[in-house]
């Protein structure tokens, strides 16, 4: 009798196995299947990436080429940070004191860089205004109160050219002013509130716009 129980319990437990070792296979076997598709994930994330790399290289140096007098001069500098191609514009070039009009020469220069980027219709172009910390003086406070208004203005009107002028798809534009907030040299010297007073314009991947619900 004993000798039977231990058989049969034997005989159980050797079910019981089997039925967990195939239900381990099963996790296993859909935790491979999960993993191949992540890896697959990951590897085409990575040659998206190289990709949208290659594509800002491009940009930036096409834009070198085509900004090269100004680079000369000093009056635009380049870099490229995080796929994103950005171009540093002082606003002499491109603006008469307190004015936010653009000047001829910030015309050219401005369709410089349409012309570029317009050859890359999945980028967004961000144009921001900076200034130095000098405040805005009276002949055209009533207008701008303070160097926030100007530098938005500026951006604004670099934006519009680019929308009016030359066509841009505006959901490819965007602009904002930041005053005097993001100095990239010192506002205790003249080279250097110099330097503040520009404008920026990031071309860089685009996001796609969200959608609005019927």
């Amino acid at each position: 009798m004993q000798r039977n129980l231990w058989m049969v319990l034997f005989v159980v437990g050797a079910l019981l196995a089997t039925g967990c070792t195939g239900k381990y296979k099963d996790q296993i076997s859909e935790q491979d299947t999960e993993i191949s598709q992540l890896e697959q994930k990951v590897k085409q994330l990575e040659s998206e990436l190289t990709g949208e790399q290659q594509r800002a290289e491009e940009l930036s140096a096409e834009l070198a080429e085509a900004l090269s007098d100004y680079r000369a001069k000093e009056q635009v500098w380049l870099e490229q940070k995080e796929g994103q191609s950005i171009i540093n514009v002082s606003d002499a070039v491109l603006f008469h004191s307190g004015s936010v009009d653009l000047t001829d020469e910030g015309q050219s220069l401005v369709g410089k860089i349409v012309d570029i980027a317009s050859g890359y219709p999945d980028r967004s172009i961000m144009i921001e205004g900076h200034s130095d910390n000098v405040p805005v003086g009276p002949n055209i406070k009533e207008k701008y109160q303070s160097n926030w208004e100007l530098s938005s203005g500026r951006a604004c009107s670099v934006l519009r050219y680019m929308y009016w002028k030359h066509k841009m798809d505006p959901v490819q534009l965007s602009a904002v002013g930041y005053g005097e907030y993001r100095p990239i040299a010192s506002n205790d010297t003249v080279e250097g509130r110099g330097k503040n007073r520009r404008v920026v314009i990031v071309i860089g991947p685009s996001e796609d716009p969200p959608q609005l619900q019927p």
